[in-house]
């Protein structure tokens, strides 16, 4: 083998490394930025049930209903999520292009902030059948349950 044939060998091979790494590393990245499943695993959804059972001393038939009420809000807000991140995605795009339509760019933005507005409008949906589900000392208990909850995940202030 000559100095040239060794050389073309080494280059290939080069180009070849370069290509696994590119694609190695695009193959990785992709499946690090996968959105993750917004859904509580399924064992998640039983301990929330679970404790919502224990806490509130729910009855099967309530169970049964919050849980279908929950699956219910889940799927609705699913869908809407999506629609946002896509009108969001589209209002990005738009924002950058070289030439800028701003009447387009308010009503993308009018309808997510609508979108907005559907997801607190299912959130309330959601409470009020939650409430008919459930007897009024039982509400009065799960009034405290929602604030510990919110106690437990507001992030703590640094102290000074």
């Amino acid at each position: 083998m000559d100095i040239f044939s060794k050389n073309k060998f080494l280059v290939r091979v080069i180009f070849v490394l370069i290509f696994l790494n590119l694609f190695s590393t695009g193959y990785l990245w992709r499946n690090m930025n996968r959105r993750p499943n917004r859904n509580p695993p399924k064992q998640e959804k039983v301990g929330t049930a679970n404790l919502l059972k224990d806490k509130l001393h729910l009855t099967g038939q309530q169970v049964t209903e919050i849980n279908r009420i929950r699956d219910d809000f889940t799927q609705k807000e699913e869908k809407l999520i999506l629609l946002i991140k896509a009108q969001r995605d589209s209002m990005n795009v738009s924002l950058f292009n070289e030439t800028t339509d701003t009447v387009q760019l308010h009503r993308i933005a009018r309808q997510l902030v609508e979108n907005e507005y559907q997801m607190e409008l299912y959130r309330i949906e959601q409470a009020q059948q939650f409430k008919n589900v459930c007897t009024k000392a039982q509400l009065k208990e799960f009034q405290r349950l929602v604030i510990d909850i919110r106690d437990f995940f507001q992030p703590q202030r640094k102290k000074e």
